[in-house]
């Protein structure tokens, strides 16, 4: 099997990710201060739109395996999965409850590393666009200083999706 058809497992593996994060403004409601105004439609738009993208990057990536932009994205997509696996395991703690995602999150991360193992033992990744991940770092250690808080960057995404939200609902209204 030609190794680069691995790659679809991590669009498909983090859409199940995500999908498990389905009803997370509970968890947030229950767990958090100083919330945005989320609601469960931003919250599903915003989970949608990342699942969209995932197959997309991945798309974008296959369509140019040739190219730096397979190892840029391929490597891109397997930092935001690590930061993500770390928040859900800081929170898990942090909160000492159940953090949605975590299960899937963790399943995920072994699948990114089984295909990111693949793409390097076949010679299909060039192996510095890893230090990419490093930009995961400073988020990552955002996430344990504000505890029972949204990071800036989860609080940005959930504010675009609101906004977003509510220019749907404005053209609604006309």
């Amino acid at each position: 099997m030609n190794p680069i058809n691995f790659v679809w497992a991590v669009p498909i593996f983090f859409s199940i990710h995500e999908l498990e994060e389905w009803n997370i403004l509970n968890c947030y409601k229950k767990y958090y201060v100083n919330l945005p105004p989320s609601t469960n439609f931003s919250i599903h738009l915003h989970i949608l739109t990342f699942c969209i993208a995932g197959f997309l990057l991945t798309s974008v990536a296959i369509f140019f395996q040739t190219t730096f932009l397979f190892s840029l994205i391929i490597c891109f997509l397997s930092g935001f999965i690590l930061l993500n696996v770390f928040q859900h395991i800081v929170w898990t703690i942090q909160l000492k409850a159940y953090s949605p995602g975590l299960i899937s999150g963790l399943i995920l991360l072994a699948v990114t590393a089984f295909v990111n193992s693949k793409l390097i033992s076949n010679n299909l990744i060039q192996l510095p666009f890893y230090l990419i991940i490093l930009l995961a770092i400073i988020p990552g250690i955002k996430t344990i200083k504000v505890k029972n808080e949204m990071t800036p960057e989860i609080r940005r995404v959930h504010n675009l999706f609101i906004s977003i939200e509510n220019r749907l609902k404005a053209r609604n209204k006309k």
